[in-house]
């Protein structure tokens, strides 16, 4: 499967999560497919590199300023600087992937992104303390462990995007009407 395949999977997520079929040609869904792609590499790029920078920057004072032990907290703290970065990057992915209906609407669509970027940060930090505690797994699955584990991974990547596009398209739909036809917020 191609990186355009995985970008049209994520699209039909979200057809699925609003409830709407696919309208536009096969070439047309492709070519976005592709600037996506090439979006995305460059911000995941920029994310790589500014995480490296702070982790050079962080040991550089810690080893050789031990009078500025004080920065390194800061620079800690600036670690969130690549959550910000990939939040923008999903954000960007859920406006370009949801239905176009839905898409020039005033409905939001930061919240998605944002929880999708927290499960993404969470399952990162979590899942090896998750997998400290299930001692002797490696012997288990020998040299597929790796495997298992990154497929573990890419589960729950998954499934935070698909509860992201579907909190995307619930806080896109009209608030409901009571049973005797009035509006919701009037009742």
């Amino acid at each position: 499967m191609d990186v355009g395949g995985f970008v049209e999977t994520i699209r039909d997520i979200f057809h699925r999560a609003y409830g709407v079929k696919a309208t536009a040609p096969f070439w047309k869904s492709r070519l976005s497919s592709s600037g996506i792609i090439i979006l995305s590499v460059i911000v995941v790029l920029l994310s790589f590199i500014t995480q490296g920078l702070l982790t050079a920057a962080e040991q550089f004072v810690y080893r050789l300023l031990p009078f500025a032990q004080g920065w390194v907290g800061l620079i800690g703290l600036s670690r969130m600087v690549p959550g910000a970065i990939m939040f923008g990057a999903l954000y960007m992915l859920f406006f370009s992937v949801t239905p176009s209906k839905y898409r020039n609407s005033d409905c939001r669509k930061w919240p998605g992104a944002l929880f999708t970027t927290v499960w993404w940060v969470s399952m990162t930090a979590g899942l090896p303390w998750a997998l400290s505690l299930l001692g002797g797994y490696d012997m288990t699955y020998g040299s597929l462990a790796g495997v298992v584990v990154m497929l573990l991974f890419f589960y729950l990547i998954g499934l935070g995007v698909v509860f992201g596009a579907h909190l995307n398209a619930a806080l896109a739909e009209p608030p409901e009407t009571t049973l005797n036809g009035g509006d919701a917020a009037t009742a």
